[in-house]
């Protein structure tokens, strides 16, 4: 079985492999095989990616996810 370490060192390695997830945005929790994902993205379906990819990493006990999706506070406007 995976430490939480491990656990946690694996799910953030892959969601970096998402293109649309910054993973600063997020918080990722792991304790006693449990994960807790916590923050925003920027759509519905980066959250269904997310989960997605979360729900593949082994070892895990449960899985809690609490992510929104936000949208962006600034327009760009183009000329």
């Amino acid at each position: 079985m995976k430490s939480d370490a491990e656990l946690r060192a694996d799910l953030m390695e892959r969601l970096d492999a998402i293109p649309a997830v910054n993973t600063s945005d997020l918080e990722v929790d792991v304790n006693n095989g449990m994960v807790s994902l916590n923050g925003h993205v920027d759509s519905r379906q980066t959250i269904f990616q997310v989960e997605r990819t979360a729900r593949r990493v082994s070892g895990m006990r449960g899985l809690n996810i609490n992510i929104k999706p936000v949208r962006p506070t600034t327009r760009r406007h183009h000329v």
